[in-house]
């Protein structure tokens, strides 16, 4: 006699995301016996008597035979699992005491010995964090019924009895969630000529993904345009979630958002915080700003080592993490901000009187390596700034045109000899000859980008000169001696 067989679905946590499993369940003539299979940790195996007893307290019947459990796949260790509900429903669809679904279900969730179903918001992460080519129903605890859920459909359940009724109703679906994306830094935004410049640069610097430095004194406004920035971040589409998930202080899951990130570290944040590591590895704040910005407020008040740190995700996007035997690269595509004084006191160049000796500037100024300045495309310098402050800016009125200037980018057609053309311009010209390879890439995508934001389907000699403008900026520092 074969023996009898079934096969469902759940998910498990890690920490780089949440992926499918699948729950083998096979039950044969032999000894009463229960065993659970697939390299799964000691807590889920000592969830065979607690199956069990919530089986026979839900008025089901508990086979007296063989029972194999095989959680594929079975190289994979799984030490975050809540496969309880998936196990009991495997055992029932086996032994044929509660019919097969019709369509896809993933079940997540442990059991209480009376056979009520447990879990709460642990469970989020499993649900935020997997993969979006996962099409399938979800059966979840009913406590989660109240909770942030990503879009799709669900089964609520209070107790395993519910199994036996589960399609006599349709699923719960949740649609997208319609987010506010205001900010607090906003209202009535008024700006003088030299932080309108200053913000211009910011802008083409979300709108190209170009990271940019910004030094300047003290109470001109550098913190503040930068948190302007904030709310102006282009959302996804409906199949775009950046932030991914995290864990805040006080323990509690924080769901992501098609709101691109803008992570704003403390300057006394460590390299670890910052880029990630221990074992497990836990994600840094370079991947909780994916597809979003990272603002270094005080940027020259980080530890050397720890911008250093920054290069290699800065230029490729993506981290190399190794633990063991295992390697696994991971994403970082920010955009870095960074804001800084010019020097200990903060009045260099300004209109108050400055303390600070040429060397100590120059020591302060150390930290930003030339290695890491060539890997910034925006440089600016704000020392300046008046009491005229008569230019207005509106929050709605910038989203609007960032949103057109984005679109724009997207389904422009990009003449295929451009580039080359003024890579060659670039070479000779005695202004940017010598620079880097990677510097004179950056003008020219700086280039497009201001092209762009003109609405111009040509990079034209007026947007490589506003380019060379901001790019070579950094050339202050070295004028210092």
């Amino acid at each position: 006699m074969s023996p009898k067989r079934a096969e469902v679905g759940s998910l498990m946590y890690e920490w780089n995301g949440a992926k499918e499993i699948r729950v083998e369940v096979g039950i044969r003539r032999g000894f009463p016996h229960f065993q659970i299979l697939g390299n799964v940790s000691q807590e889920t195996k000592e969830a065979r008597d607690r199956i069990r007893l919530a089986l026979e307290a839900s008025r089901f019947d508990f086979p007296l035979e063989t029972i194999i459990i095989n959680v594929k796949p079975s190289h994979i260790q799984k030490k975050k699992i809540s496969i309880d509900l998936a196990i009991a429903v495997g055992i029932l669809q086996a032994t044929e005491q509660v019919p097969k679904p019709k369509k896809e279900i993933l079940y997540l969730g442990n059991l209480g010995l009376d056979g009520s179903l447990v879990g709460g918001k642990e469970l989020l992460p499993y649900l935020w964090q997997k993969s979006s080519k996962i099409d399938a129903i979800h059966c979840l605890p009913e406590s989660l019924r109240n909770e942030s859920l990503p879009e799709g459909e669900y089964y609520f359940l209070s107790h395993l009895q519910e199994l036996e009724t589960i399609e006599q109703s349709p699923p719960n679906k949740r649609k997208q969630r319609q987010e506010n994306t205001d900010s607090p830094f906003w209202g009535e935004v008024y700006l003088d000529r030299y932080q309108m410049q200053t913000f211009q640069g910011l802008l083409y610097a979300i709108l190209g993904n170009h990271h940019s430095v910004l030094l300047g004194s003290p109470g001109v406004g550098k913190t503040m345009l930068h948190r302007l920035l904030e709310s102006l971040l282009p959302q996804g589409d409906s199949n775009g979630i950046f932030t991914s998930g995290i864990w805040k202080a006080n323990g509690e899951f924080e769901p992501p958002t098609q709101k691109r990130p803008f992570r704003s570290p403390h300057h006394s944040t460590t390299e670890v915080g910052l880029i990630g590591g221990g074992l497990p590895y836990q994600p840094g704040e370079i991947c909780r700003a994916e597809g979003g910005v990272l603002f270094l407020d005080e940027a020259l008040e980080f530890k050397d080592r720890i911008l250093e740190s920054l290069r290699m995700p800065m230029e490729d996007s993506y981290i190399e993490i190794t633990r063991l035997n295992e390697v696994t690269k991971i994403k970082t595509d920010f955009t870095l901000l960074l804001s800084s004084n010019p020097c200990p006191c903060g009045n260099y160049q300004s209109q108050n009187h400055c303390h600070c000796s040429l060397q100590k500037i120059r020591l302060y100024l150390q930290k930003i390596s030339g290695a890491f300045l060539d890997r910034v495309t925006i440089f600016q310098t704000l020392f300046i700034s008046t009491s005229e402050r008569n230019i207005r800016l509106e929050e709605v009125l910038l989203k609007k045109i960032l949103k057109e200037r984005s679109n724009f980018k997207k389904e422009r057609i990009f003449p295929k000899d451009e580039t080359q053309k003024v890579l060659q311009q670039l070479d000779l010209s005695k202004e940017t000859k010598h620079l880097s390879l990677r510097k004179k890439k950056q003008i020219v995508s700086l280039a497009r980008t201001i092209a762009d934001w003109n609405l111009s389907p040509r990079t034209k000699e007026v947007h490589i000169q506003e380019a060379l403008d901001y790019t070579l900026g950094y050339q202050w520092i070295y004028s210092l001696g």
